[in-house]
């Protein structure tokens, strides 16, 4: 029974999964509370709520329903509050994580309305998201002009592992872009920082708003369903998993609006990373796979308890190494978004207005570019086919 637990397979598994998430985009929460006005203590309770609820969360539904059930942070989410959350404070931003939560839970419990997201076509879910995940990608590529060195080494090193090793590639750029902040010009302030503690939760009172709720709520709830929730439900289903939606949608947030006064911002299913915890390479047995995911749950949270190590590290980078470790990472993402947003003919240009009304940043009567964006894209979409039909 005892071996069963300690499966090198299931706690390789487990482990690889939360080195992905984190490796690729911890780097964006950061960027994302900064934006919000969270200060350093700020930031690690974000990044300790955050690991303690994806910790619990994945631990609890894998082991009641016996599968590999993992959960994770929306990566997309993060982007988008990168560039729209500054205009809010610190507490109407919590106020706006609640209410995501709360959104996620009807979800679940109103079945039309989820019925309604998985309406909405993917062409225009992704050619929104590409819209909010290019800024960074163009921003990877700006220090050249100021570190060239530093540059061309990650990038070098990004196509390097790219082709020798994929899976391991953003592990691979991150520890060239550690060691260049070592090793630089600023390796003094780098050095001074690195420490090992445990992170304490800073309790933000919430504050509810309704500019922040359409702003900021609401997109963070359509990107966290189009962009997580849905490919994680598919994914599960992929592998022959069939873990009742419901529940894990209200599982998710409830925990989402419990943790949000302490950062967690967004906790849903995760897709690209719970693949690695399903594969015929972690168990032959494929009801013996969710294991798997208790131990990175519990590799979660660790990572949330010792946030404060990673908040130091991350935040005594140069900027520029943080924006090409960002960019770099959401480079595979993008591309998805192209190449869905624009494959099929009858979907381009209600996907090309999508896109760059969210690029524009513009705000009108109150909403943001990426509700205009899809709101826009919807409508012209209803009105070609209309016209085609006539």
């Amino acid at each position: 029974m005892l071996a069963r637990w300690f499966n090198p397979g299931h706690i390789s598994a487990g482990f690889g999964a939360v080195l992905v998430g984190y490796t690729s985009s911890v780097v964006i929460i950061i960027q994302a509370a900064k934006a919000a006005g969270a200060s350093a203590a700020q930031i690690e309770s974000w990044l300790l709520a955050l690991g303690l609820v994806m910790g619990l969360t994945s631990i609890l539904f894998s082991w009641h329903y016996k599968k590999p059930v993992l959960t994770a942070w929306s990566t997309p989410g993060a982007a988008m509050l990168v560039t729209a959350v500054a205009q809010y404070s610190l507490s109407e931003a919590i106020g706006a994580f609640m209410i995501t939560g709360v959104l996620i839970v009807i979800t679940g419990l109103i079945t039309p309305l989820s019925r309604a997201i998985e309406r909405i076509p993917p062409q225009l879910g992704t050619a929104m998201l590409g819209a909010i995940l290019l800024p960074f990608c163009l921003k990877a590529f700006t220090p050249l002009s100021s570190m060239p060195m530093v540059f061309l080494l990650m990038f070098a090193s990004y196509l390097l592992a790219k082709h020798l090793m994929p899976r391991y590639t953003m592990l691979t750029l991150l520890i060239v872009g550690v060691a260049c902040g070592l090793f630089g010009e600023q390796s003094q302030g780098l050095n001074e920082s690195l420490s090992v503690s445990l992170a304490s939760p800073v309790w933000i009172k919430p504050e509810f708003t309704l500019p922040a709720a359409v702003n900021l709520a609401l997109p963070l709830y359509v990107v966290t369903m189009l962009s997580q929730n849905l490919p994680g439900i598919a994914m599960m289903r992929s592998y022959h998993y069939d873990v009742p939606v419901k529940p894990l949608l209200v599982g998710t947030g409830l925990a989402n609006l419990l943790f949000a006064p302490i950062g967690g911002f967004s906790v849903n299913l995760a897709a690209i990373s719970a693949a690695i915890c399903m594969n015929e390479q972690v168990d032959s047995d494929k009801s013996q796979r969710y294991r798997a995911v208790i131990w990175a749950g519990m590799f979660y949270l660790m990572a949330g308890l010792f946030a404060t190590s990673v908040v130091a590290l991350f935040l005594a980078l140069p900027n520029e190494i943080s924006h090409i470790l960002a960019g770099f990472a959401l480079l595979g993402t993008l591309l998805m978004c192209l190449s869905s947003a624009f494959k099929q003919d009858n979907y381009r240009e209600p996907a090309l207005f999508t896109f760059l009304i969210t690029l524009s940043g513009v705000s009108f009567l109150g909403m943001s570019s990426t509700l205009w964006g899809l709101l826009v894209g919807l409508v012209y979409l209803r009105l070609s086919h209309q016209s085609g039909k006539a």
